[in-house]
């Protein structure tokens, strides 16, 4: 008796509770379900820009074996204007494996779009400042090249002992053999 009591005493304050707060409870319901509707359209909004990216990527390289080298450099700035973490920065490799671009200040100018790119994790970031380094050797100036090694050098990053051992040979490779050593003293701390 005492069990059926506690029962129907919980069973109405369950009951109360849910009758005082009902407009709460569907507002609250309302918002989560929305919410996962949102965010699953979102998600699929995000793969379909993926999948589209990389159909444009497929696209310039066969564009390329094709011989329509400016039809793919255009297709390929259009990927590097879409700002994907992994074909934007292929894009760019790309027009640079291929020679699809003349122009050093364009490319220098890919590499710091590619570089703005928020979802890119730190070291890959690192890495594609190594590679725009390495292409700043041929068409840049050394203040260009220390700006944009001094970050990954002065960082914990895994390519830190290659930024510094490319800017002392960059050095080297300039007769400055001082300013080389400086750089490779840091590899002691």
């Amino acid at each position: 008796m005492l069990a059926e009591n506690t029962n129907l005493n919980f069973q109405e304050k369950f009951l109360n509770f849910f009758k005082k707060n009902l407009k709460t409870i569907i507002l609250i319901s309302i918002f989560t379900i929305l919410t996962i509707i949102g965010l699953l359209f979102y998600k699929n909004l995000k793969e379909k820009k993926d999948i589209l990216v990389s159909e444009m990527y497929i696209e310039a390289t066969i564009l390329l074996k094709q011989n329509q080298n400016n039809e793919a450099k255009n297709v390929l700035e259009n990927v590097i204007n879409k700002k994907n973490k992994f074909y934007s920065p292929l894009a760019l490799y790309f027009i640079i494996d291929n020679n699809l671009e003349n122009s050093s200040e364009k490319i220098i100018n890919y590499f710091d779009q590619i570089l703005k790119i928020k979802n890119i994790d730190k070291d890959h970031v690192n890495l594609i400042k190594i590679k725009k380094a390495i292409y700043l050797f041929k068409f840049g100036s050394e203040e260009q090249i220390i700006k944009t090694l001094n970050p990954v050098i002065n960082s914990e990053s895994s390519w830190r002992v290659m930024a510094i051992n490319l800017i002392s040979e960059y050095f080297v490779s300039k007769g400055q053999k001082v300013k080389a050593d400086e750089y490779l003293k840091l590899l002691n701390n």
